[in-house]
């Protein structure tokens, strides 16, 4: 049975993998772990080797340091070079699939439903870094001999989600009786999906020797942070009453954009 090496398993998204994985063979590594045979540091090379000698045949990459500061200039001078010099060692050690971690952000500025071939023009420098290491994986794979598939999400959501986020503040707001909940205009159309689909996608993009290259992974249905709140507050049976226009929209990102899914429908 092929062994499933997750990098960064201990954040959001690398928990509900491990929880997704079921039967599935799944050596978990994270710089939270203690124990040798699972530590890993994308940011210290000493501590790939313990890695490096289970010559990994299929890696998932979701370690990526620093967010959510995703203006800071070391996504591109700190992390990109340290993944770049992971994937090569990782290929000198028999990488047969590696799927990693991208990010919606990498379409930048562009409205509407955004669909995988469309041109990159990523706005903050953790998007850079991203759509960089995309760049260079797909033009070296085939020197470094592995397939690969870049997996652009979108906005996911669920259980050990970053408590700041927009959902985990508002049901804390909801719980707390908060008689206000204040928000930005709540016009922006987002496209949010369950984390524990994320991590479907994820395993079954890793186990498909027939699937390659880039992936959106989001819903593929927009709805506006406005709805999302009062459907929560709803559903909820809560009093809390949203106060808009409270925080300036962001402008490092578009007003409505959405993931088009047609090419990863038939995984969910």
């Amino acid at each position: 049975m092929t062994t499933i090496h997750l990098l960064g398993s201990e954040g959001f998204i690398g928990r509900a993998l491990q929880h997704e994985a079921g039967e599935l063979q799944m050596h978990c590594w994270s710089h939270r772990h203690s124990d040798p045979d699972h530590y890993f540091d994308l940011l210290d090379p000493t501590s790939w080797q313990s890695l490096l000698k289970c010559l990994p045949t299929h890696v998932i990459l979701l370690s990526w340091p620093g967010l959510p500061s995703y203006h800071e200039i070391f996504h591109v001078t700190r992390n990109l070079p340290a993944c770049i010099e992971l994937i090569e060692q990782l290929a000198s050690a028999g990488l047969q699939r590696l799927v990693v971690a991208g990010t919606c952000y990498e379409y930048g500025l562009q409205n509407g439903p955004l669909k995988e071939e469309q041109i990159t023009d990523p706005s903050n420098c953790y998007a850079i870094a991203k759509d960089s290491l995309r760049r260079v994986i797909s033009s070296r794979h085939i020197q470094l001999g592995f397939q690969w598939c870049w997996v652009r999400i979108f906005y996911p959501f669920g259980k050990g989600q970053n408590p700041n986020s927009f959902l985990p503040s508002l049901q804390r707001a909801i719980e707390k009786g908060d008689p206000e909940f204040p928000m930005s205009t709540g016009r922006q159309l987002r496209d949010f999906i369950p984390v524990h689909q994320v991590a479907n996608v994820l395993l079954q993009l890793t186990l498909d020797p027939r699937a390659n290259g880039i992936y959106n992974c989001g819903s593929g249905h927009p709805v506006s942070l406005r709805e999302l709140a009062e459907d929560r507050i709803a559903e909820s049976h809560a009093s809390t009453v949203l106060k808009f226009g409270c925080y300036p929209d962001r402008l490092d990102e578009p007003l409505a954009f959405w993931a088009d899914t047609s090419k990863t429908a038939f995984l969910l």
